[in-house]
C-alpha cells in the first residue's frame, strides 16, 4: 500500500498513539519497506507535545513545506521530515502547534497525498494522523483519497454512534475505493463481528489497551525489550500486516 489514514470521531481514543505503534511496528512487519508518519491533525499535534517534544528544527514539519513552492515533491516530503530512530527506517512530518496555522495548510493538501503516493516506488509508505474529523480546516484530501482509511474507536456505545455516521460519510466520499475500516483500540469485551455489524464496516483491525506501552511511545522513549515485545506493538505488527492484504502495495509507474 501507500497511504494510510486514520481519524477519529469522538473523544480521544488514541489515534496519536496508533499511528505511532503502526509506524513502529511497520518495517517488523513489512521488512524492507520504510514509513513516514505525516502528522496532519489540524487542530494541533498530539506528537510536538509527546514524541517531540524535545523540539524539531525550523526546517521541517508541514509548516516548511507549505512555506515553499507547490507542489510538493516526494523528496520534499522526506528531506522535511525527521527520524524516528537511528537510520531512518521510520520518519516523521511533524504538524503544526497551534490550529490557527492549519488554514494556509489547506491549499496543500492534495499535493502532498500526490507526493505522498509517489513514495511507495521509493520503498516508503505513509502512516497520516488526520485527527477528529470535523474540524473546519480538516485534510479532507486524505480521507477521500488514502489507500486505506482507519477510524480509531474505543469499543462502547459513545465511540461506536459517532463512529458509524462518520463511516457512512466517508462511504459516499470514498466511492470506488476500498471502504473504511475500524481500529479498535479496547474492544471492552465485544467481539470484532459485533463491533463490525455495529459500524457496518467488513473489516475491524484490533489493537488493545496498554498505558505503559501508551506512555513510552509519547515520551518518546521507544526501545528495549519490554516495548518490542509489549502487547500493543505485537498487536500493532498484526494490524499493519491485515492492512497489507487489504491495501495492496502499488505497482510503480514506469
Amino acid at each position: 500500500m501507500s497511504v494510510v489514514a486514520l481519524c477519529s470521531t469522538h473523544g480521544a481514543p488514541g489515534t496519536t498513539t496508533s499511528a505511532l505503534a503502526l509506524c513502529w511496528a511497520w518495517p517488523v512487519a513489512r521488512p524492507g519497506r520504510r514509513v513516514l508518519l505525516v502528522d496532519a491533525d489540524p487542530a494541533g499535534s498530539g506528537l510536538l507535545t509527546g514524541y517531540l517534544s524535545s523540539g524539531v528544527p525550523d526546517a521541517v514539519g508541514l509548516s516548511a513545506l507549505a512555506a515553499g513552492r507547490l507542489p510538493v515533491t516526494a523528496e520534499q516530503m522526506v528531506s522535511c521530515s525527521v527520524a524516528l530512530d537511528g537510520v531512518g527506517t521510520r520518519m516523521v512530518l511533524a504538524g503544526i502547534a497551534d490550529p490557527v496555522q492549519a488554514r494556509p495548510l489547506a491549499s496543500m493538501w492534495s499535493s502532498l497525498l500526490g507526493a505522498a503516493q509517489d513514495l511507495s516506488d521509493s520503498g516508503i509508505d505513509v502512516v497520516v494522523d488526520v485527527g477528529r474529523v470535523g474540524h473546519r480546516h480538516e485534510p479532507r484530501a486524505w480521507l477521500a483519497d488514502a489507500d486505506l482509511v482507519g477510524v480509531v474507536i474505543r469499543g462502547d456505545l459513545a465511540s461506536v454512534a459517532p463512529a458509524a455516521a462518520a463511516i457512512r460519510g466517508l462511504a459516499a466520499e470514498r466511492s470506488g475505493r476500498l471502504p473504511a475500516v475500524a481500529v479498535v483500540v479496547d474492544a471492552a469485551g465485544y467481539s470484532s463481528g459485533q463491533i463490525g455489524e455495529a459500524l457496518g464496516v467488513a473489516h475491524v483491525l484490533s489493537l488493545v489497551r496498554d498505558p505503559w506501552t501508551a506512555r513510552v511511545l509519547a515520551s518518546g522513549g521507544a526501545s528495549g525489550w519490554r516495548f518490542e515485545r509489549s502487547p500493543l506493538l505485537r498487536a500493532a505488527r498484526s494490524v499493519v500486516e491485515r492492512i497489507d492484504v487489504l491495501a495492496p502495495e502499488r505497482a510503480a509507474v514506469t
